[in-house]
């Protein structure tokens, strides 16, 4: 594997263990006290970041790759990525909004 695809992929899953052992399990404990709504529209817009870089990569990456189906694959993935990006950011201007 070449060494830039190996620093995404490193990338990549990093960010994916991140989540998965600190972020969802807080995300999941019931114990937990609701989320106040100006916390909410915080957590609205770090998603929208996150998924809004995802495709960022997608799109990049579309022009590297070799297979004839992939390129648009990519391309597509990284359109709909930033798509929800999109959608993410309205609901967290929503939500703002609503809190003042």
């Amino acid at each position: 594997m070449d060494s830039g695809i190996r620093a995404m992929v490193d990338a990549v899953d990093e960010a994916r263990r991140q989540l998965r052992e600190n972020a969802l399990p807080k995300a999941k404990d019931r114990g937990r006290d609701k989320v106040p709504a100006v916390e909410a529209a915080v957590m609205l817009g770090e998603l929208a970041d996150l998924v809004e870089v995802a495709g960022e990569l997608a799109a990049a990456l579309s022009d590297r790759m070799a297979t004839h189906e992939s390129p648009e694959f990519y391309r597509l993935a990284g359109v709909r990525l930033r798509d929800e990006a999109g959608h993410l950011r309205e609901a967290e201007q929503r939500v703002a909004k609503r809190v003042g």
